[in-house]
């Protein structure tokens, strides 16, 4: 997903758990080798999720990534303060 001079990388996944997070971390980390046009993007990362556990989503906080989740008929968005921008 791009907008302007961002690209936001997000690992969807029915059920995330903490693993997932690694998973992430590597598209996160080899994103621009793979894909050079966007070398000079700010680069986000996110775990979208019907249910994340507790657990993954205060670590996905903690690794600077967006948590976005269903409630209901809308998606709740989370993010900390030290958010990764690559």
């Amino acid at each position: 997903m791009t907008n302007g001079d961002a690209i936001g990388i997000v690992e969807v996944k029915y059920k995330a758990h903490e693993n997932d997070l690694d998973k992430l971390d590597r598209k996160m980390h080899n994103f621009k080798k793979l894909f050079p046009i966007y070398q000079n993007f700010k680069q986000y990362g996110a775990i979208a999720s019907f249910h994340i556990n507790d657990k993954a989503k205060r670590e996905a906080l903690k690794r600077g990534y967006f948590v976005l989740q269903r409630s209901g008929d809308l998606v709740h968005t989370e993010s900390s303060d030290n958010l990764t921008v690559l």
